[in-house]
């Protein structure tokens, strides 16, 4: 396998995206899944992506709604984010799900183009990013500074059952929540789907991270109170915070 050729090939894929429009990327789409499968590399990523990471349970995950309209949080997880991105082209090219009321619905804006634009910024963008990642592999040499860093104690399977429990209560109860303006509910969805997704990595110095975000955004309101005393609770059982 020449995974140089293979990138080069990839490259120009993505890059195919980036200079068309939304009324014709059907056909770019198109090309990218013919790509996909005739190259066995990019195939095996998708493979692999898929095998601890369900289209549909990534879709559910990734697609909120509110009162007002729905929005889209892209996963941070390399594995998650090309699944569930090419499910999306693999869908719109078998027209299951239109491209066009899917850019539109989701990066609203004051002309499709710029919609498309959006589309391609924040979905198309990381995930060539993250292929890129799988494909050149890891970088081969880290500091022993950074090394010691990344050597910590993983998040436990409980810990994290625990923890995702309750902020799927409490994104139901955000997303129900009248008393505050949608622009405070797409960030509280959007800090409560961050501390998920960095959940999937078992890393305790991320999970911190997040839920300190995510505590100070919410602000232990009312509402919100019993799930965010629940997870604090949690988190600090298993000594990701003090």
């Amino acid at each position: 396998m020449d995974t140089v050729k293979t990138l080069k090939k990839f490259n120009a894929a993505i890059d195919a995206f980036f200079s068309s429009r939304l009324i014709i990327v059907e056909g770019t789409i198109r090309s990218y899944l013919e790509l996909v499968a005739d190259e066995s590399e990019l195939l095996r990523i998708i493979s692999e992506s898929a095998k601890n990471n369900a289209y549909a349970l990534e879709y559910k995950k990734a697609v909120s709604r509110d009162g007002v309209g729905g929005f889209l949080t892209i996963p941070s997880n390399r594995r998650q984010l090309i699944t569930l991105v090419t499910g999306l082209l693999y869908e719109f090219d078998a027209k299951t799900l239109s491209v066009i009321d899917f850019v539109t619905r989701f990066f609203p804006a004051e002309t499709s183009h710029e919609s498309y634009r959006l589309f391609c910024e924040k979905v198309i963008m990381p995930y060539a990013d993250a292929f890129r990642y799988m494909l050149e592999g890891e970088p081969r040499e880290l500091s022993e500074a950074i090394a010691e860093e990344l050597a910590i104690i993983p998040y436990p399977d409980k810990a994290k059952e625990d923890t995702d429990f309750w902020l799927y209560s409490l994104l139901d109860i955000v997303v129900g929540d009248n008393s505050s303006t949608e622009e405070n509910r797409r960030e509280y969805v959007a800090m409560i789907k961050g501390l998920l997704y960095v959940s999937e990595t078992r890393n305790p110095m991320l999970i911190k991270t997040v839920w300190i975000g995510l505590k100070n955004t919410l602000g232990f309101r009312k509402p919100f109170m019993r799930e965010l005393k629940e997870i604090e609770m949690i988190l600090k059982s298993y000594g990701v915070i003090d």
